[in-house]
């Protein structure tokens, strides 16, 4: 373990590569900043989130060939992960920490309660809290789709993916109920993606972290694969249902900040590796669609209830609050409920006004627990 860090020392903070991480690891830095401790943050993500992450010192990801003459200025180099060092650094820095390395972080709960537990026992701070300091920009609106299903159908890594075939069974049963459902991916993910279009869905493509954060902020569910962008829409409010491969991996990583539910596959099949690698046929789609009711009863009563009496846009369906508290975009394009088999479904385009002031979001706000 690690000494007792001091007040004085400055700490740089290199982020991972990962969004879900990233968004994680900003529950230790707001609680270390609340309480006076000077933490200088790189990330690639967090760049891209300024807007969302004020009053932090947030620089971009360090290249190789700038970390020695970038990082030793500070008495503390931490990492979660020591892939996320850059170079050498874990050579040449002589307080270079890598949180994976320590026996509390590798204990079974939430990474969520992980952050708070280093918080306690690293940096002796008692007076902890699981807001990560995120604020939802002043040009974010403050209507809720409480009708639209978000399908993240991606991950980063193939294997992480439940079967697209069942995603698209799950879309068209969400939208025979009457929800509106669209599907989102990244844009060098969007030609794989593409033939969800002639089956009626909008296929949604955003170009920057920026805008697929202000876009999530509205919808009523996001269902989606163990990834990063769970956590994000976790994060601005959006309840979750995650899809993950092992039940280690659904305790530690389920979202944490929203509602949420994270389904493991049917144990039928003995022995770890070959449920592993058979967990995405082994999830079905019913499991999933009881997990949609299950949701919706934990939100009903909230201002993020969920339901098909619900319709989109500025209509008498949606749900006003406080744009403090939980808020969307209003110059976002709803997706739409009506099917269409126009096979060149064009993708949703947004244009988000910048420089607005910016309005702090409620700690904790939206959590079911």
């Amino acid at each position: 373990m690690p000494r007792t860090p001091k007040k004085g020392d400055k700490i740089a903070f290199v982020l991972s590569q990962r969004i879900g991480d990233t968004l994680i690891s900003m529950v230790l830095i707001q609680n270390l900043v609340k309480h006076g401790f000077d933490v200088t943050l790189y990330s690639t993500h967090l760049t891209a989130l300024l807007d969302w992450f004020p009053g932090f010192k947030i620089f971009p990801a360090i290249k190789t060939e700038h970390a020695r003459k970038e990082l030793e200025k500070f008495d503390i180099v931490i990492h979660a992960y020591a892939k996320d060092a850059v170079g050498d650094t874990l050579l040449w820095h002589p307080e270079a920490w890598v949180m994976n390395d320590w026996p509390i972080y590798l204990t079974l709960k939430p990474m969520i309660e992980i952050q708070l537990d280093v918080c306690r026992e690293i940096f002796g701070i008692t007076d902890v809290s699981d807001y990560n300091g995120i604020v939802l920009p002043a040009y974010a609106d403050s209507e809720i789709a409480r009708n639209r299903v978000v399908i993240h159908p991606t991950a980063s890594e193939l294997e992480k993916q439940w079967l697209p075939l069942r995603f698209l069974r799950l879309a068209t049963l969400l939208r025979d109920r009457g929800h509106a459902v669209c599907f989102v991916v990244a844009p060098d993910e969007r030609e794989a993606w593409s033939w969800v279009e002639p089956k009626g869905f909008t296929l949604v493509t955003l170009a920057s972290l920026s805008q697929l954060a202000s876009w999530l902020v509205p919808a009523g569910l996001l269902i989606g694969n163990d990834s990063g962008i769970a956590h994000l829409a976790s994060n601005v409010g959006v309840p979750t249902i995650s899809l993950a491969k092992r039940r280690r991996i659904a305790l530690r990583w389920k979202p944490g900040w929203a509602p949420s539910l994270a389904l493991t596959p049917l144990s039928i099949v003995p022995g770890a590796r070959p449920r592993e690698a058979l967990w995405k046929y082994l999830l079905p789609v019913s499991k999933v669609m009881r997990a949609v009711d299950t949701l919706t009863r934990m939100v009903s009563g909230t201002p993020r209830a969920f339901g098909v009496g619900s319709n989109l846009g500025r209509s008498s369906g949606a749900v006003r609050i406080p744009t403090a508290l939980i808020d969307a975009p209003s110059d976002l394009q709803a997706c739409s409920t009506v099917p269409t088999n126009d096979a060149n479904a064009s993708i949703i385009a947004i244009e988000l006004a910048t420089g607005a002031p910016l309005q702090p979001a409620i700690s904790g706000a939206g959590r079911g627990d």
